[in-house]
This record gives C-alpha cells, sequence and structure tokens, in this order.
C-alpha cells in the first residue's frame, strides 16, 4: 500500500504506520510504502493523521505512448473492481516526458474503460469527478504506469468536523503534522494564541485524548470495494472507540476577533469538544492569559499575506517581543510561511522545520523563552 502526505511529513507518517502495526515500512518523497491486510487497510484510514490518502496499487505495466496506454489499460480485467453501476474516476500523476497532460491521460484511460464494459454489457459506467463510486490512480513514470485504488475518497484531511474557516484555514493533516514534529503527546496543557477557526486546538486533544482523526468520516471508497467487509470494519471501528487515553490538562484558544472565534466554537461543537476545549478573546501583544501554566505547550499559526493588513516585518517583530516579555520560561512553536516576518522576531530557534504550506516554503519554529538572559540561563553568567 501507498499512504501519500505532504512534503517534511514522510517520517512523522511512517513512525504512525509503524504504531499501528504495518509491515514494510519505506519512507519516500510525498508517501510511505508499507504492508498490511485488508483490516489494515480500514484501520489505518480511521487512524493515520498525517496520511493523505490511502492508495493499493494493482496493476503496473510499460508503455509506448497514448495508443498503447489505451490498450493496455483495456486489457485489464476491470469487472474485478467495480460493476457497470458504479461511477468512477481517474486521477491521473505523470513525473515523464513522454506523457505531458495528466487530463489527457485520464481521458485516454477513461476510454478504455468504459469501451471495456460497453463490449461486455452493452452499457457503460458513469464518470463522476465529484463522488465517485471507485476511484483509481494512474502514476506514470519514465514510460512505467502504476494503478492504484485510492481507498479514501476524499483526502482523508476532511475530517468531518470544520465546517467554519477563516480566511487562510490550515490542512488538517498539516496541524497534526506540526503538533508530532513539535512532539505533543498530551503531556501538559496546551495554548493556541491565535486559534482562528481552530484546527490546532482540535487536533491537539485529538492527539491527546487518542481519538482516531477520521472516526467522524462517514464514506471511504474502500466501502464501494467489491471484498468490502462489513462485519470486519464495524469491528475495527468500534474498536478505535475503546482506546482514549485519560487527558488531564487543558486545552485553551484565544484570538483577538470575536467572528473568527464563533467559527472556532463551532468546528469545536461539530468536533463534539465543547467539553474539552476552552476559546478565549485576546490580544496575543498584551499581558498573557491568566491561568497559561509554566509547562504549557504553546503553539500557534501567525497571519501572513491575505490575512494580515499591517506591515509583516512590523508584525512579526511585536510576536518576538510578545513572546519575550509575555511568555518567559515557555516553549513557544510557530508555523508560518513568512521568511521575511521570521527574521524579525529576534529569537534564535531550538528546532526548526522546513515544510509547505500551500505551495509556499514554511517553517515550525520553536523557541524557548527564558527568564532573564540566555547566557545566564545556561549557566554563562557571573557566579
Amino acid at each position: 500500500m501507498v499512504a501519500k502526505t505532504l512534503t517534511g511529513l514522510e517520517e512523522v507518517l511512517a513512525k504512525e504506520l509503524l504504531t499501528l502495526g504495518a509491515k514494510n515500512i519505506q519512507p519516500e518523497v510525498r508517501n510511505v510504502t508499507f504492508t498490511g491486510d485488508m483490516g489494515f487497510l480500514y484501520k489505518a484510514n480511521l487512524w493515520l493523521r498525517t496520511a493523505i490518502r490511502i492508495m493499493v496499487p494493482i496493476e503496473k505495466y510499460n508503455v509506448k505512448d497514448e495508443d498503447d496506454l489505451y490498450v493496455q489499460t483495456k486489457a485489464i480485467d476491470w469487472s474485478q473492481y467495480m460493476t457497470v453501476d458504479q461511477s468512477f474516476m481517474i486521477d491521473a500523476t505523470l513525473s515523464d516526458d513522454s506523457f505531458n497532460h495528466s487530463l489527457y491521460v485520464a481521458q485516454k484511460m477513461k476510454d478504455a474503460i468504459v469501451d471495456q464494459f460497453r463490449d461486455k454489457h452493452g452499457k457503460r459506467p458513469n464518470v463522476d469527478t465529484d463522488s465517485p463510486d471507485i476511484r483509481i490512480n494512474a502514476y506514470i513514470r519514465q514510460n512505467r504506469v502504476i494503478i492504484s485504488l485510492d481507498s479514501s475518497g476524499d483526502s482523508l484531511h476532511k475530517r468531518g468536523y470544520r465546517t467554519e474557516v477563516d480566511a487562510a484555514p490550515m490542512n488538517e493533516v498539516l496541524a497534526a503534522g506540526l503538533l508530532k514534529l513539535a512532539g505533543w503527546e498530551g503531556q501538559s496543557d496546551f495554548y493556541d494564541p491565535m486559534c482562528g477557526s481552530g484546527t490546532l486546538l482540535i487536533e491537539a486533544n485529538m492527539i491527546a485524548q487518542n481519538i482516531p482523526p477520521n472516526i467522524m468520516r462517514k464514506n471511504f471508497c474502500f466501502k464501494n470495494w467489491a471484498n468490502y467487509d462489513v462485519e470486519l470494519f464495524s469491528l475495527i471501528f468500534d474498536k478505535a472507540l475503546e482506546k482514549p487515553k485519560h487527558f488531564h490538562f487543558n486545552i485553551i484558544g484565544s484570538d483577538v476577533d470575536e467572528y473568527v472565534l464563533q467559527k472556532a466554537d463551532q468546528n469545536i461543537k461539530n468536533a463534539m469538544m465543547v467539553d474539552d476545549i476552552t476559546t478565549i478573546r485576546h490580544d496575543f501583544f498584551s499581558p498573557a492569559l491568566e491561568g497559561i501554566h509554566l509547562n504549557s505547550f504553546v503553539m500557534f499559526n501567525p497571519p501572513f499575506g491575505i490575512k494580515i493588513q499591517a506591515d509583516v516585518e512590523d508584525f512579526y517583530d511585536k510576536i518576538g517581543k510578545s513572546l519575550k516579555f509575555n511568555y518567559a520560561g515557555k516553549t513557544a512553536w510557530i508555523f508560518t510561511a513568512a521568511e521575511e516576518g521570521v527574521k524579525k522576531i529576534g529569537l534564535r530557534p531550538k528546532r526548526k522545520f522546513k515544510l509547505y504550506s500551500g505551495n509556499l516554503d514554511s517553517w515550525l519554529l520553536g523557541y524557548e523563552m527564558f527568564a532573564g538572559k540566555r547566557k545566564e540561563h545556561l549557566g554563562g553568567g557571573k557566579n
């Protein structure tokens, strides 16, 4: 199987798979390959926090050109994987000079599948690009074609709880990956001082309480497969609900914008976490909230680009000053794509991870906020 992820989260996803019990785990670029049985496929779709989708390769072959692609695709017995009454779509990913138009490749393969069913049954299956029963992926590299079934359907970042978003919402898979990279496991209070629509808060609570990230999803494409085992999935689903961790700390989010907080509150309600997460209107640049304990885990995604009206460099200069004066003794994690802003924070990160937000270079930065001078904290002050 192949679990796709975001650039920079491959090792995080590999650790998740190892914990779940996958075999033959191999991190690659934006994906991790592994082996497991059908029950593990169901479990992986429910439990993996940093996977975008999970693919099952079914056919591999070499092709010379588009006509050869049609012939070899039509030679596959598609009745093993779908019926004429099911809808389908094809996603094509190309990494080959011989094929340079993914939509044309997908169209050619779609024609081959449709023609096979028409020849055998006298009618054709429908193509549905919005909500297909069967989702097929074609990856072409150096004239080698790998055909896979997408077991997930919609991207696994669509957990089912987020109905309200702010100007630039954070992808749920990215949020979970940031938390994992920073070492969040629910060992203390968690605080997001710029919480926006609440994604980091909800993902942090899911990790802290060991809640499967996709437990609220109703649809997975594997449910439309001919070999779908309803009883096995029900057993795995029920067991997933029996593994919560006891979390005795607080999850707190704040934002200066009351309207944005209302969106966060709605998403928190959707996730059924009203009793677990507290939101408060608060300006990050004023003194820190009372009740934010010394050992609190602080993480936030400051606005940049379209989300910020003020000067970016000035805004991030103020972030650095607020961290110094209001968050002494804490470790604060910042995720941002504002490279010029990061330079103005005026602090040296203890850890730094390169990632991407959309197509933007981004960084997760961890800062240790010392009370007093850093040199004195490290034992370099005067005796």
